[in-house]
């Protein structure tokens, strides 16, 4: 048994959901809203041979958030109620 660790997950390698919400840090419905656009210009998801999860090339992800950068949204809940 070896303490090797895996190789870095690079280049097209497909990524799951939950994979992208935590390395580009965002919610799960977040990315939803933003799948679920059709002019957002996210990247297709792929279906691998013998599965039914959808998945996403790592580089296409990329690039789509490297393009469109997260702003986030005020507070409301810290302002003053009338």
């Amino acid at each position: 048994m070896s303490d090797e660790q895996p190789p870095p997950e690079t280049g097209d390698q497909p990524m799951t959901i939950a994979e992208i919400c935590a390395e580009h840090g965002v919610s799960r419905q977040t990315l939803h809203t933003i799948r679920a656009n059709p002019d957002s210009g996210f990247p297709p998801a792929v279906i691998e041979p013998g599965s039914t999860r959808q998945k996403y090339p790592r580089k296409a992800v990329a690039e789509y958030f490297a393009k469109h950068p997260l702003r986030p949204g005020r507070r409301t809940d810290l302002e003053a109620g009338d």
